[in-house]
């Protein structure tokens, strides 16, 4: 594995308009996974890091479940292609609790769930495909999915795919992928949202009471293509979110940013813009773990960068 030490200065003199104070944000690259000249990953898709450090990736070309240490070194790998116990169809999100990992499949209604060590253990059966994931605990998940409870809400199951509650978004057929969003949960409960096929951002607390909605980049709406009864988005306006241990909400943008699939903005808790940054290569999501470093994706998904982040 290689390290680099590249730093990355990005500036945002152009979001004035929302209040935001211009300041400069280094991006300080310290490790990175994967390379042109290795196999170490083929097309990663989501990552996330438990509280040691270990850094875990889905790969979707080899339809697997990665385990690396914090400094990049491989450690295991399971999963291959098939719909058995352990296998994967088209493996996308993850996410971690003190004991389990979490993987979602791209086309079926389930969870996959697996220890540390990568020994899988069970799954959750759900009602629909999940658009994004959040894991609470070692006993409760929350998903947002194109179903009759999901799409437009975000509900949370048990570890047996018993329905819990669901906090509902925005009014309009649930099935409808105009209502995909990404979301984060702070440790508060407050659900946080971003729309991927429209301008709008939204902050709802633990009951569902929304607690604001932004727009941030003018857009009124995404080019659309009807295919049979359905609509079909053609634009991503946001890719993905994540929250840092200050609670700052960090929201991917897409096509209508700046920089597409590189510019990420940074709100406060309140909605406010507090800075952009930009990443050095395009990415199709973001994560930050629990030291606030922040991971994105290079060469096309041939590499997974982590980054520290310093505010100057």
């Amino acid at each position: 594995m290689r390290f680099f030490l590249t730093l990355f200065m990005v500036v945002v003199p152009f979001l004035s308009g929302w209040g935001a104070v211009a300041q400069s944000v280094v991006l300080e690259e310290v490790l990175t996974i994967g390379d042109l000249d290795d196999d170490s990953l083929f097309q990663w898709v989501g990552v996330v890091a438990d509280p040691e450090g270990n850094i875990y990736v889905t790969d979707a070309m080899d339809y697997s479940l990665k385990k690396f240490d914090k400094t990049g070194n491989f450690l295991a790998k399971t999963g291959r292609r098939g719909q058995g116990p352990g296998e994967f169809t088209a493996p996308r999100l993850l996410d971690c609790s003190r004991q389990f990992l979490f993987v979602t499949e791209q086309y079926q209604p389930v969870i996959k769930v697996f220890d540390k060590t990568l020994q899988y253990r069970f799954h959750i059966p759900l009602a629909g495909p999940v658009g994004d994931i959040k894991v609470l605990d070692d006993d409760m998940v929350a998903v947002a999915a194109l179903s009759a409870r999901g799409g437009n809400h975000v509900a949370f199951y048990d570890l047996s795919g018993r329905f819990v509650k669901t906090i509902p978004l925005s009014p309009g057929p649930s099935r409808s992928l105009m209502n995909m969003v990404s979301f984060d949960i702070d440790s508060r409960g407050n659900l946080y949202v971003a729309y991927n096929f429209a301008d709008r951002i939204e902050k709802f607390d633990c009951s569902g009471q929304k607690m604001w909605s932004k727009k941030m980049l003018g857009i009124d709406q995404v080019k659309k293509k009807k295919i049979s009864s359905h609509i079909i988005p053609l634009e991503i306006v946001y890719k993905d979110v994540a929250l840092d241990r200050s609670g700052n909400l960090y929201v991917l943008g897409g096509k209508f940013s700046r920089n597409r699939s590189r510019d990420v903005y940074v709100l406060n808790p309140d909605g406010e813009l507090l800075w952009s940054l930009t990443l050095p290569d395009t990415s199709h999501c973001i994560y930050i773990d629990g030291n606030d470093f922040l991971y994105a994706r290079a060469n096309e998904g041939i590499s997974l960068k982590k980054f520290k982040m310093v505010s100057k």
